[in-house]
């Protein structure tokens, strides 16, 4: 089967979420339907990524995903003012075996990561893995050879030793810049000729060319005019700084083909525009649902009886993988992000109980308000669910009669 995988990188500038931008940044995702999405963002300010604020691009986005494309938050991260998240569609839930992280700093001579990259490495079932790379390189024109050094000290973070990766995204503000003056520049995108400068004066293709940055990466056609620098609110083009494709999406696989590469002009939250990549992934392997991790059935529940399940392993799960820190979570039916329960018990806390020579684990939830729910086990090693229950109905009781 194909995946198609839709990919985001939007440097916002310490600016503000809502729900008019977010609704702009992903409606895409309702157009092309894919079965993956990958969002990265730059500078994101401290407080959404500290938690100093509960309205965030991040909060806003996972609840659009749901809400509007059924798709799960299967894994996201941050360092300093970078953030990558990546969803699924819930029906693939089960075929995620692992998630990885990978991080790199520059800022500071590498104490800080405002200036880094991120790496996902998703293991599926099989042999296949997939990363994705989330970056923000050094800015300023003067600065080509920082970034060339930056890309190979980042390097790592596509995992390059792993020989199960087919398929490797890598995206973000790379602040590779036009080597024009600004105005000479602006003429060129009046004239419609400014892809003209790209096989001439553009500094990342110059990189592949001469093979010191991303040679072994390919790039879908530019169709798009520059996406920075832009004044805030408008896509008009502020002169400070000569107008350059800063915001990139390259792969590196054979069995990826492009669909879509463009800008997203109806997000004018910063001084960039939003990138995106819409790539055919046509290796994956059909998906064959096979939870390590296997709950018995709940039946209705009575709101006022605390909430047990029982569970086991297979596969030797707990002797290759399992660790006392893996927990048990309770989550919406919808189950729209899989990184976060409504509540949670470690392991380490649940009994165990022997039926039939059978070995269960038990876990209770308590003051579980009426709704539909699903129970699932997320591995510490794994980094993703291990085990997902069918949907669990609790329900009020009814008062006694008389």
């Amino acid at each position: 089967m194909d995946w198609k995988v839709l990919i985001i990188t939007y440097n916002i500038g310490m600016h503000k979420g809502t729900e008019e931008a977010v609704d702009a940044l992903l409606a895409d995702v309702l157009r092309h339907k894919p079965q993956v999405v990958a969002v990265g963002m730059q500078e994101v300010a401290h407080a959404e990524t500290m938690g100093g604020v509960p309205l965030t691009w991040h909060r806003l986005m996972v609840d659009w995903m749901a809400a509007k494309a059924g798709m799960v938050l299967l894994a996201n991260t941050f360092q300093a003012t970078n953030t990558i998240a990546v969803w699924i569609k819930r029906n693939l839930l089960g075929m995620i075996r692992k998630v990885d992280f990978r991080f790199a700093k520059n800022t500071m001579g590498g104490l800080t990561g405002h200036k880094g990259s991120i790496g996902v490495r998703i293991q599926l079932n099989g042999i296949h893995s997939i990363v994705f790379v989330d970056s923000h390189f050094v800015h300023d024109v003067i600065a080509y050879e920082r970034r060339l050094a930056q890309f190979a000290s980042n390097h790592e973070c596509s995992f390059p030793e792993d020989k199960s990766v087919r398929a490797a995204f890598w995206f973000g503000d790379l602040n590779f810049r036009v080597e024009k003056e600004p105005q000479e520049m602006e003429e060129l995108i009046g004239k419609e000729q400014t892809y003209s400068v790209l096989d001439t004066h553009e500094q990342l293709r110059r990189a592949q060319t001469e093979k010191k940055a991303f040679a072994n990466y390919k790039e879908p056609e530019i169709k798009f005019r520059p996406t920075y620098r832009l004044c805030i609110g408008s896509t008009n083009y502020d002169l400070k700084r000569t107008p350059s494709w800063c915001d990139r999406v390259l792969y590196k696989s054979e069995h990826v083909t492009p669909l879509a590469y463009e800008s997203n002009a109806n997000v004018l939250s910063s001084d960039h525009l939003p990138v995106q990549a819409l790539l055919l992934l046509n290796f994956v392997p059909a998906p064959t649902i096979q939870w390590d991790t296997v709950f018995e059935h709940v039946p209705p529940w009575y709101s006022t009886v605390p909430l047990i399940c029982r569970f086991q392993h297979r596969n030797n799960y707990w002797a290759k993988r399992g660790s006392y820190m893996d927990w048990v979570g309770l989550f919406p039916s919808t189950i729209d992000d899989c990184t976060t329960a409504l509540k949670w018990t470690y392991v380490m806390t649940c009994q165990s109980q022997t039926v039939q020579d059978h070995f269960y684990y038990v876990c209770e939830f308590y003051n579980v308000p009426p709704g539909n729910y699903r129970l699932g086990y997320y591995s510490l090693y794994s980094k993703c669910l291990n085990g997902l229950s069918g949907s669990i109905e609790v329900i009020e009781q009814p008062l006694a009669e008389g």
